[in-house]
């Protein structure tokens, strides 16, 4: 019998999960959470074979609860259920040690093709994640010299300006080629996000 744990600040999707996971043969819900650090003394008094848990909850993120957990537990499978769809969240979540990242609107299908990859020590990835992962880490091959470059510059904190006077051009063609390089690597606009996606991919590192 496969012992689960279901972690969501929202109690319908709660009630969804638990809808779908009582057509799978061989498993039990043991227990709920709604917050972080619920879900963290439930997953150590249940010990739960799987932990579907969101990333943003209150006082105590899924990304939190699973560092803690993996520092003593390598065996617990975490499945990620959530509605972000970039990049940085699904890197984030598989370096903190989750086993697989699906999407809140998960089919029963979907849901039945990812534990049987678990049960064989498989890590599974939603189509839409695995689309935009592909996307971000191979999609660099599309870019041309001039992308490329001003990625180079955008990672380095350079604004539009400065990229402009570097490389002898306008301001509106930078801006124009950010928007291609954007699209074609589905990159996230801040800052801060765009240099932890550097950093994860090893680009110009």
């Amino acid at each position: 019998m496969i012992k689960i744990l279901l972690v969501d600040d929202h109690s319908i999707l709660r009630q969804g999960l638990r809808f779908l996971i009582a057509q799978i043969p061989d498993t039990i819900v043991v227990a709920e959470a709604e917050d972080g650090r619920d879900a963290l003394e439930k997953i150590r008094h249940y010990q739960p074979d799987m932990v579907f848990i969101d990333i943003t909850m209150p006082k105590m993120n899924g990304i939190e609860v699973m560092r803690a957990i993996r520092k003593n537990d390598k065996d617990t499978n975490f499945i990620v259920m959530t509605m972000h769809s970039g990049v940085e969240y699904y890197q984030e979540a598989m370096e903190a040690g989750a086993d697989a990242y699906l999407s809140k609107d998960i089919t029963l299908e979907e849901l039945l093709a990812c534990m049987e990859n678990l049960s064989h020590g498989r890590k599974y990835v939603a189509e839409f994640m695995r689309e935009k992962v592909d996307k971000a880490t191979s999609g660099l091959d599309s870019l041309t010299a001039r992308e490329m470059e001003i990625l180079r510059l955008l990672i380095e904190g350079k604004t539009n300006r400065e990229i402009a006077e570097e490389l002898f051009c306008s301001e509106k063609n930078v801006e124009k080629t950010k928007t291609n390089v954007r699209k074609k690597l589905d990159l996230p606009s801040s800052y801060g996000a765009l240099l932890a996606w550097a950093l994860r991919n090893k680009v110009f590192l």
